[in-house]
């Protein structure tokens, strides 16, 4: 390896670890966010899609040791403090790759940046719009005379891991949209490749989703597959709009 390719390295690996630094940064900053909104706002509206169907059947959420309060807390700001911080993620993420794109790729992704950040909450508010159904679904398997008491902290965790699983299983039409947009994608091998796609996709909802059964899997993967077809309607429009553009430039 040359002299000036092994600075070219060094330098992109500098800036990539400035970057990680910052997303981190800001991740950090965001949970310092979520740790004083846990109280009034988080903890809340993570508790009340399992308490007001608890209360119907006269369950009653348990903690079940000293530390679980506070560690409910710390873990539930962490993720809170990626949701806050993933605009500033995604722009920090778009900073590294730009430089490599040519002007015309740079302009054809950019206006993929806001897309991703309101699909990103897209499926978290998804996820928590979905999540009292599926509470109440699971609690109708209690039997009759069985006094129900579920931890706190395993609850409110894993609720706030699903959130976000949604939130990132929502991205998939940012990635297809960006592999078309650079010419890796098109639409016609969208179509013919649908049966591996829909594999890939159960695939990634089964390891996004931290429960690893298949119902909340499969609630995790429809959403992905229908975003997926409908990207395929997007890309194949953004085909015709690229050929009617080509078309009208005169040839020399």
């Amino acid at each position: 390896m040359r002299e000036d390719e092994r600075a070219d390295i060094l330098i992109h690996l500098e800036e990539l670890r400035n970057r990680i630094l910052r997303g981190l940064l800001y991740i950090g900053l965001g949970a310092v966010a979520g740790w004083y909104l846990y109280q009034p706002v988080l903890f809340p509206l993570l508790t009340n899609p399992v308490r007001l169907p608890l209360d119907r059947i006269g369950g009653k959420m348990i903690f079940l040791g000293l530390m679980e309060p506070f560690m409910i807390r710390f873990q539930v700001a962490l993720i809170a403090g990626f949701i806050l911080a993933s605009p500033l993620v995604f722009y920090e993420l778009w900073a590294f790759v730009a430089p490599g794109l040519t002007q015309r790729e740079r302009q054809s992704v950019r206006p993929l940046l806001p897309a991703a950040v309101g699909l990103f909450f897209a499926g978290v508010a998804f996820g928590f719009w979905l999540m009292p159904v599926f509470i109440s679904w699971m609690l109708s398997f209690t039997p009759q005379g069985v006094d129900l008491r579920p931890s706190l902290n395993a609850t409110i965790v894993l609720l706030a891991k699903i959130y976000l699983a949604f939130g990132l299983a929502f991205e998939l039409p940012v990635v297809v949209l960006f592999l078309a947009r650079v010419g890796i994608l098109n639409s016609e091998t969208m179509i013919r490749r649908w049966r591996e796609a829909i594999f890939i996709i159960f695939v990634i909802a089964a390891i996004v989703t931290p429960t690893w059964d298949m119902f909340t899997m499969t609630i995790c993967a429809l959403p992905m597959v229908a975003l997926y077809l409908g990207s395929i309607g997007v890309v194949w429009r953004m085909e015709r709009r690229r050929r009617r553009q080509e078309d009208r430039v005169p040839t020399p």
